[in-house]
């Protein structure tokens, strides 16, 4: 038998393991082309399976349970259980290349079940393993020695896609440096960094920004380590710079207003002290900053999202989304409460793109509405179950951060930093679909998982921030 001491390790080595497997896994996943091709779903579901694997043996062993909010749990039971009857009912499966619905043997055919059995037991193994991501957060950033190593990963992954994405439009590459350039270069406006669409690759730069501004604020407001200071100031300005020269112009609103919301909140009191400060070195700063920032934007030729805007107007009143928002509209009453099955849009749309007036041209893998399409797929109880996980998790850390002022600066500057990046892609998410973009998903729950585990946060000494 083992002894205790061994016992004691084997806990610890199968904990220490899921957080960095997950640190790991939450760096490589905008790497896999942001999560969007077949094979990134897989490895990325494979690693997260791999996480929660060894989380799940850790409870084992230590003979507990997850140290998580109670509520988190009911929610997170409630969206399962409904996501895996439909799935699990489903009554049909879509048949892509004939454009019909074969008809399965549901367990119970007078109830709700999913419109394809495929793509939602697909969804819903996703679903399984971001929820358990959400709690396996939640539980982590209890500790101050992981929440610090998963707000530098958060920077570090953010800070390696915006630089990648500034190299390529400094290079005028016409493609995603490791790929061919396709035929009809009219598709190459499209991508950004290792993202195929430039709106996701934004709200994923958005996603990120507060954590690396935030976390540079909290080094500057401490005395010693002046070269990390240093270089997180040169990354926040990358990726500022990285979401300016991004050609998605919702991603660039987002972003300015989550500027001006850290500017409001984390940076003011660091912008106080710099002003009461060496007048000098400030003005000195300042100065090599604007020089860096125009010397950058010149080579990221910043003309082409200003080009963008410019027509605008133009493509505002003929833009295809309209079109495909009314069809999604009238398919919502069809979906009932439960609506049609998690992850059917793509089947389901092309029935009423057809019997649509004036129908939306094109095939539409997801709508530019998360919350229309969420509202097809997952019907109103599903919506609001979703609802409640996610806002539910906004008004906790809000609620949290409002009642304790005996946090440390890392635990509020990070809190307040992932409120700041769920509002900002909860905006993103009513004119793009973010929110389907499975390395955009790992970084939601990351956020929530941080803002669920608020609640159990211990006061920590003010001198180790």
């Amino acid at each position: 038998m083992r002894g205790p001491i061994e016992w004691i390790r084997t806990r610890g080595s199968l904990r220490s393991l899921a957080r960095w497997l997950f640190l790991a896994t939450m760096i490589a996943a905008p790497w896999f082309y942001g999560g969007t091709t077949a094979w990134a779903i897989e490895l990325t579901n494979g690693l997260l399976g791999l996480v929660l694997v060894f989380w799940v043996a850790s409870l084992v062993v230590d003979w507990r349970r997850p140290m998580v909010p109670r509520s988190l749990v009911i929610i997170v039971g409630a969206l399962l259980l409904l996501g895996w009857w439909m799935a699990l009912n489903a009554h049909s499966v879509y048949d892509p290349r004939f454009r019909v619905f074969a008809p399965v043997r549901a367990l119970l055919p007078q109830l709700a079940g999913s419109a394809d059995y495929v793509l939602s037991c697909a969804l819903m193994l996703r679903v399984t393993l971001l929820v358990g991501a959400v709690m396996f957060v939640a539980e982590m950033v209890q500790r101050p020695r992981w929440l610090l190593r998963l707000w530098t990963a958060l920077a570090l992954s953010g800070t390696a896609i915006a630089l990648l994405g500034l190299l390529q439009k400094a290079s005028r590459a016409p493609m995603i440096f490791w790929q061919p350039a396709p035929p009809a270069m009219h598709f190459t406006s499209t991508f950004f960094a290792t993202f195929y669409y430039h709106a996701n690759a934004g709200a994923f730069l958005n996603l990120v920004l507060p954590a690396v501004i935030g976390l540079t604020g909290w080094m500057i407001s401490r005395s010693e380590q002046r070269v990390a200071r240093g270089l997180l100031a040169g990354t926040a300005i990358i990726v500022v710079l990285a979401i300016v020269s991004n050609t998605s112009r919702m991603a660039q609103v987002v972003g300015g207003v989550l500027i001006l919301a850290l500017l409001a909140t984390v940076l003011r009191p660091l912008i106080a002290r710099a002003v009461r400060g060496d007048k000098k070195k400030l003005a000195l700063g300042a100065i090599i900053v604007a020089i860096v920032i125009v010397a950058v934007a010149q080579a990221t030729h910043l003309d082409q999202p200003l080009l963008r805007w410019q027509q605008f107007t133009k493509q505002l009143p003929v833009d295809e989304r309209w079109a495909a928002n009314r069809t999604a509209l009238t398919a919502v009453g069809d979906g009932g409460a439960l609506g049609f099955g998690p992850g059917v849009f793509r089947s389901i749309f092309p029935h009423y793109q057809q019997l649509a007036g004036q129908h939306p041209r094109g095939t539409w893998r997801f709508l530019h509405d998360d919350y229309l399409q969420t509202l097809l797929e997952w019907g109103w109880v599903g919506a609001l179950t979703l609802g409640a996980l996610f806002f539910g998790g906004i008004a906790f850390a809000v609620r949290n951060y409002l009642r304790r002022e005996d946090w440390s600066n890392r635990q509020r500057i990070l809190l307040l930093c992932s409120l700041l990046a769920l509002g900002g892609v909860a905006i993103h998410a009513a004119v793009d679909f973010p929110l389907q973009i499975f390395s955009i998903q790992l970084f939601v729950a990351t956020y929530l998982g941080i803002c669920w585990g608020s609640c159990t946060w211990e006061r920590r000494p003010k001198s180790k921030g």
